[in-house]
């Protein structure tokens, strides 16, 4: 989380990512860094705080929503490395997406030390990809939205 807002959106903000997006269709339409920040701030960022809070609350019982920031994170380099790769340039938040991969690795690495099941691995598998891909879906319903307050 500490990576996320002042790190990875700062190497994304200068790499353009608004228009990355738009290019590599992730989105349908060219928004405007505030609307795109304000799809971080209002709803990447809310959801995985949520699961972070659920997983510090109660580490045996939310086990799944920790695990899934680590899956997240996995996704998160992934694109970016992806990108990259097809592109043959760097991704904007390829750099700061290595450091997710680092912390995914650590963290998932450390799971031996931890009873886990096989439904709390599918679980954080789901939750991750969750976190991957519903902040999107959600930045399409609420575009209409967030461009009337972007203007």
């Amino acid at each position: 989380m500490i990576i996320y807002i002042p790190f990875h959106l700062l190497e994304e903000a200068i790499g353009d990512f608004p228009k990355w997006m738009y290019e590599h269709k992730w989105l349908p339409y060219h928004i405007t860094h505030g609307h795109w920040m304000a799809n971080n701030i209002f709803i990447y960022y809310p959801m995985l705080m949520i699961s972070l809070i659920l997983y510090n609350l109660d580490e045996k019982s939310f086990l799944c929503f920790g695990v899934g920031i680590l899956i997240w994170g996995l996704i998160n380099f992934g694109d970016h490395f992806f990108y990259t790769i097809k592109d043959r340039k760097v991704s904007p938040g390829l750099i700061t997406g290595f450091l997710f991969l680092c912390n995914s690795v650590y963290g998932l690495s450390r799971l031996d030390k931890v009873d886990i099941s096989l439904l709390i691995i599918s679980l954080s598998i789901l939750i991750g990809v969750i976190l991957a891909i519903a902040p999107i879906g959600l930045s399409m319903l609420l575009h209409k939205t967030f461009d009337r307050y972007m203007k």
